[in-house]
């Protein structure tokens, strides 16, 4: 690659960032401290959904039971 090309390149990417300019700082940090809070989140509730979802099969296991024996 000469002098020419590679001055042609970074043209062409500069072109790319003038067309999409990037978002104010506060706001990238924003997006990344609620990126960060809401994996924390999930992170927490993870064993509560867990156990949420084996009590509800459970109880719909015990149903069918009852619903078999009554039958």
């Amino acid at each position: 690659m000469n002098d020419a090309e590679f001055r042609n390149c970074l043209r062409s990417i500069g072109a790319v960032g003038a067309e999409h300019p990037l978002p104010a700082a506060d706001v990238l940090w924003w997006r990344a401290e609620l990126r960060r809070r809401l994996a924390a989140e999930e992170r927490a509730t993870r064993p509560v959904r867990i156990v949420e979802r084996l009590a509800c099969a459970a109880c719909l296991l015990g149903a069918i039971v009852l619903a078999a024996v009554r039958f």
